[in-house]
């Protein structure tokens, strides 16, 4: 579920690449279980950290020119080797992409975008405590993740996946985050109560 599938079918019918990687970020709402096909989980949460990377821009001073993309992954393996399919053979503007599988006390400020599975409280919390005000996305799956400070929130909500997404952590981070992305989330502001 990604874009370059769908690209050069929509290319040729003249719809160009960024609203083809919109179209695929809008079908991951769509439900799990699909006419004859089955999204795992753990599938769409990769293709949704792929796809948020592809609609955020980072301060220079975080990804340079040339500098590899990374996405790093926290707690969750087979998420990490779906996001490697996911990304294999793809760049995003002259970025490498590259997966790294990390504890939650690794080197997490190396990372542009960090996925953390959301089943253990206390790292969760120490991750988004690590990356503060940092130039990183964070995505998470835990129910209260947008409320503490994450970025994205995954929500898995009878079969459907969707996504929260924390404005105001985004601005404490630098991030400027397409207007496109945003207009598929729920926003949250700190001070919600969470997604």
């Amino acid at each position: 579920m990604t874009c370059r599938p769908c690209g050069p079918p929509l290319a040729r019918a003249g719809v160009p690449a960024a609203v083809a990687c919109l179209t695929i970020v809008a079908l991951l709402a769509a439900p799990i279980r699909a006419a004859g096909q089955t999204a795992t989980a753990t599938t769409l949460k990769a293709a949704f950290v792929y796809n948020f990377a592809k609609f955020t821009e980072w301060p220079s001073t975080a990804l340079a020119s040339g500098q590899r993309l990374a996405l790093c992954v926290v707690g969750d393996t087979a998420v990490a080797d779906a996001l490697e399919q996911t990304i294999r053979g793809r760049s995003h503007e002259g970025h490498e992409l590259t997966v790294q599988i990390l504890t939650a006390d690794g080197p997490l400020q190396s990372c542009h975008v960090v996925y953390v599975d959301g089943r253990d409280a206390a790292r969760v919390a120490s991750v988004l405590e690590t990356l503060r005000d940092q130039p990183v996305f964070t995505v998470g799956n835990r129910n209260d993740f947008a409320k503490r400070g994450g970025i994205a929130q995954l929500i898995l909500e009878r079969d459907r996946m969707r996504f929260a997404i924390n404005v105001s952590a985004a601005t404490r981070a630098g991030l400027t985050l397409s207007s496109r992305l945003l207009s598929l989330a729920t926003i949250v502001r700190d001070g919600d109560g969470g997604a």
